[in-house]
């Protein structure tokens, strides 16, 4: 109910491959939000990194081949929206 009928903002760290964030936005669209918006406080990772974050293959990224706009599309969001880097 709390969420039924309105604008929701999601923020979070990250996206890597995007399956989380596609399933956390179905939620809140089967929520009944009536627009769902994402935010990501950190860049989008491109490329992998062994030294902290354990991030699969570079093909496996969702930054690695997609734009955000297309980003956006794979998770099913009505807006994305990154931190930059500056």
């Amino acid at each position: 109910r709390m969420i039924e009928g309105k604008r929701v903002v999601l923020v979070d760290d990250s996206i890597v491959r995007g399956t989380t964030s596609q399933k956390i936005v179905q939620m809140v669209r089967e929520a009944g939000a009536k627009e769902v918006h994402m935010r990501v406080a950190s860049p989008p990772t491109r490329a992998s990194c062994f030294y902290g974050v354990d991030t699969p293959e570079r093909h496996k990224l969702l930054a690695a081949r997609m734009d955000v706009q297309e980003m956006t599309k794979f998770i099913v969001a009505d807006s994305l929206a990154f931190v930059s880097i500056d």
